[in-house]
């Protein structure tokens, strides 16, 4: 019996310090998985010239000395407001009644229609055109007070230096998207000795070191152009040439304002194999003048996705929304219609007479104008 008790225990402690053994096996450390980080998506919506002849701001007048512009975009609104970012080009300076209302040549409007613009859901204006300096430094101070009210983000012009050297980002979805805006010039103004500042002009040095200061602090970044020759329906060869070296120094979005007229869209490739997104003209939103191939605008929109993976950008859902300016004999009726919701019977009512003014010419002109990069919706 003792020995059968002496081999059970032998056998006992034998299992336990096996076990033991077991127990002090170095650990696998876990296999770590690599975290792979979303994109971002930011949907946005670019139009063209906001464009205030006379016969707008007349048409926007009421009893009491104010004005009225909503229903004058109420068209248009839900589509700018369900994008991300809404941008529109404010062609025309809108330094309030108090600078006395003016039109073509020399423009000033009045501040009711920065807050149609607001209402409508745009959230970026450029501010930076040939008619920046209409009514002087004043028109640029009043401008920029009264969008400062109104919330709203602009570019291109500025009250001093140091806010000229203040980038604007706007942060959307996560993503940091830095805003440029450039004129070619001021139709003859000089801008004060010393108060450069007010203006942002093109100039290619300017460009790149702007360029380089928000991309440090940016994701991604947009670049507001007034160029080109008026009326022309292709880009010349200085905005091709423009268009190229922002997209080498890192653009990743060009709209193009100031002709009027429709321009194609394009896709062209940086030096650093990136891609930028040009829309060479949107043409005129807002206008009044008297040429049926100038009341035909649209509303680009394009979702830009930034992979945070490698930095770079690709765009996806990029389309086009023409729209026609209708207004009337009278001058009363003033609105922006979606090409979808114009008509041949507004067509013969339109104040522009004598020309083709058909929904079908409108249809036709815009899918001459535009290419193949984007899709037309009607």
């Amino acid at each position: 019996m003792k020995k059968k008790r002496c081999l059970a225990w032998t056998l006992m402690v034998a299992l336990l310090l096996s076990g033991c053994q077991r127990s002090v096996q170095p650990k696998q450390e876990p296999i770590e998985e690599e975290v792979v980080e979303a994109d971002q998506k930011v949907r946005f919506l670019a139009v063209g010239d906001n464009l205030i002849h006379g016969l707008i701001y007349a048409s926007g007048a009421q009893p009491d000395g104010t004005y009225q512009f909503d229903s004058m975009y109420a068209r248009t609104a839900d589509t700018i407001a369900a994008a991300d970012i809404a941008y529109i080009n404010q062609e025309t300076i809108c330094g309030g009644t108090e600078l006395g209302l003016q039109s073509y040549p020399t423009f000033n409007s009045p501040y009711e229609i920065l807050d149609a613009v607001a209402n409508a859901g745009f959230d970026w204006l450029s501010t930076s055109s040939n008619h920046s300096m209409d009514v002087g430094e004043q028109g640029i101070r009043n401008q920029l007070a009264h969008i400062e009210t109104l919330g709203l983000t602009q570019t291109g012009t500025h009250g001093d230096e140091s806010d000229a050297q203040t980038y604007r980002v706007m942060n959307k979805n996560g993503l940091r998207i830095g805003l440029l805006s450039y004129t070619y010039g001021l139709n003859g103004f000089v801008l004060p000795q010393g108060k450069e500042y007010l203006v942002d002009l093109i100039d290619e040095e300017k460009i790149q070191s702007d360029m380089e200061a928000i991309q440090a602090i940016s994701d991604v970044q947009i670049v507001s152009m007034h160029w080109g020759e008026e009326y022309q329906f292709v880009p010349n060869e200085e905005q091709q040439q423009l268009a190229q070296l922002l997209s080498d120094l890192g653009a990743d979005v060009i709209i193009g304002t100031h002709p009027h007229v429709l321009q194609p869209a394009d896709i062209l490739t940086g030096e650093a194999g990136n891609e930028t997104l040009v829309w060479y003209s949107l043409g005129n939103f807002v206008s009044a003048q008297d040429v049926n191939d100038r009341m035909l605008g649209g509303m680009a929109q394009w979702t830009l996705v930034y992979h945070p993976q490698d930095a770079s950008v690709s765009f996806e859902e990029v389309s086009f929304t023409p729209t026609v300016m209708y207004f009337d004999g009278t001058g009363s009726d003033v609105q922006v219609y979606p090409l979808s919701e114009y008509s041949d019977e507004l067509g013969a009512t339109h104040y522009i007479q004598g020309q083709d003014m058909s929904k079908q010419y409108f249809i036709d002109r815009a899918e001459e104008i535009m290419n193949d990069s984007v899709e037309l919706i009607y």
